[in-house]
């Protein structure tokens, strides 16, 4: 077999066009994600495919459980070495399998995520995303013959181009992809991942538009006293032990992992219908109920139980092994805590101001805290408001529930947490150095 040495320069050309290729693929596979979960929302919902709660309490209750069972039929009927999916199988593969991260499970990935969240399952798009846009830049390299670092180089790629793409973050991508998944900072793959995020969120933009999740009249200048002092203080507190309500759940529930995946996933589809009869606000991603507490107005439900119940099923449905996402619902319980916070802190003539700033700092501290990954928290909800404003009270509110996570109750990202519990190596490293080679076959 012929081996061809590329120089310094030329890796750099080779990875940085593959890279490109991989954020454009990342783009396409969420723009079809996002058509999929936008056919019930037309049939049912009026377009909106977060608009459960004005459902009938018959299909309310029936989606989940349908969503569910044919989640049951697919895992049944498929081999048992296709079910391993999400993040933390993204990083287990780069720790022992050389970042050899296999189609099927993609595919499987791609498939149950839809399945679920179509049914309104309290679950993300976003970790599906990660493992879709991984799996890309895996096969990729794989295909090309490139060396062991390189095609963790393109998964890197995958990984911000997907993260990219869901939000149309393309800095916020790179930094998840660093933080979360390879633990670690590392300037030699930079250029690669960053052309891969900002082609990402090209395309997503060309094909769906502008992905607006909020909307803000506008952000008030947060002004440092005793009263917003206390605030943030109390946000800092609370994100911690929401985050750590969250993990907690979700660790006792990886202790019956060895149940039958049928009774697990038919468990979920039982609560989660029972709370859709009752608090049908918990169905979905959530985001339209945080939506509507910015814009002033009301839940049918009282704020704290919606917040409280949303953490136990999102942890429920993720612990017991549904393959769906983390990230999007971790934004909304932030969100809700936040909102709550500024109902507690300030009085009714201000609480108009200051209710959608304190949801954009709970989205990023939660989002931060539960995966320790503080910059890609920051920058995501910088670049989704377009409101450098909150940087300071937001890096402080970060800092410290990040701080309380960690010296506290002892917990580092939730994806690190899974592999340690199953008795696997969290760290991810990349080795690339400026003058390292490329060899590729022919």
């Amino acid at each position: 077999m012929l081996q061809q040495r590329l120089n310094s320069s030329d890796a750099l050309l080779l990875l940085s066009i593959v890279g490109i290729g991989v954020g454009i693929a990342c783009a396409l596979s969420m723009v079809v994600l996002h058509w999929l979960l936008d056919l019930p929302a037309h049939l049912f919902m009026e377009g909106n495919n977060d608009g459960f709660e004005g459902l009938s309490l018959e299909l309310r209750m029936l989606f989940p459980l349908t969503s569910c069972v044919l989640l049951i039929l697919l895992m049944h009927y498929l081999p048992k070495k296709w079910h391993k999916v999400g993040v933390p199988f993204v990083i287990e593969r780069l720790n022992y399998h050389r970042g050899n991260l296999p189609v099927m499970n993609a595919v499987v990935q791609f498939i149950s995520a839809g399945i679920g969240l179509m049914g309104g399952l309290s679950i993300g798009k976003e970790g599906p995303a990660v493992h879709v846009g991984a799996t890309f830049g895996s096969r990729i390299a794989l295909r090309l013959g490139l060396s062991r670092n390189h095609v963790e180089v393109l998964v890197a790629c995958g990984v911000a181009g997907a993260i990219s793409a869901a939000f149309q973050t393309p800095l916020a991508g790179v930094l998840f992809a660093l933080e979360v998944i390879f633990l670690e900072y590392q300037i030699a793959i930079i250029l690669p991942v960053i052309l891969s995020a900002v082609f990402s969120m090209a395309v997503s933009h060309a094909l769906l538009g502008p992905l607006t999740l909020f909307s803000f009249d506008r952000i008030s200048l947060l002004t440092l006293n005793p009263t917003t002092l206390f605030a943030l203080t109390l946000l800092s507190i609370t994100v911690a032990l929401l985050a750590g309500l969250f993990y907690r759940t979700q660790q006792v529930l990886w202790r019956v992992n060895h149940w039958p995946m049928a009774w697990r996933f038919l468990i979920v589809g039982v609560l989660t219908a029972l709370c859709a009869a009752f608090i049908p606000e918990v169905l979905g991603a959530g985001y339209d109920s945080l939506e509507h507490l910015i814009k002033g107005s009301t839940l049918t439900n009282v704020l704290i139980l919606v917040l409280l119940t949303k953490v136990l099923l999102t942890a429920c449905s993720i612990g017991l092994g549904i393959p769906g996402g983390m990230i999007g619902p971790t934004f909304v319980m932030g969100g809700l805590i936040g909102v709550q916070v500024a109902l507690w802190s300030f009085p009714i003539e201000i609480q108009a101001e200051m209710v959608p700033l304190f949801a954009l700092l709970g989205m990023a501290a939660m989002m931060s805290t539960s995966f320790q990954a503080p910059l890609t928290g920051l920058i995501a909800i910088v670049e989704m408001t377009h409101s450098p404003q909150i940087v300071l009270p937001a890096m402080l509110v970060i800092a410290t529930s990040c701080v309380i996570t960690r010296v506290a109750f002892k917990q580092d990202s939730i994806f690190v947490e899974r592999l340690n519990s199953l008795g696997l190596h969290a760290k991810a490293r990349i080795r690339v150095s400026p003058t390292s080679k490329v060899t590729k076959r022919k």
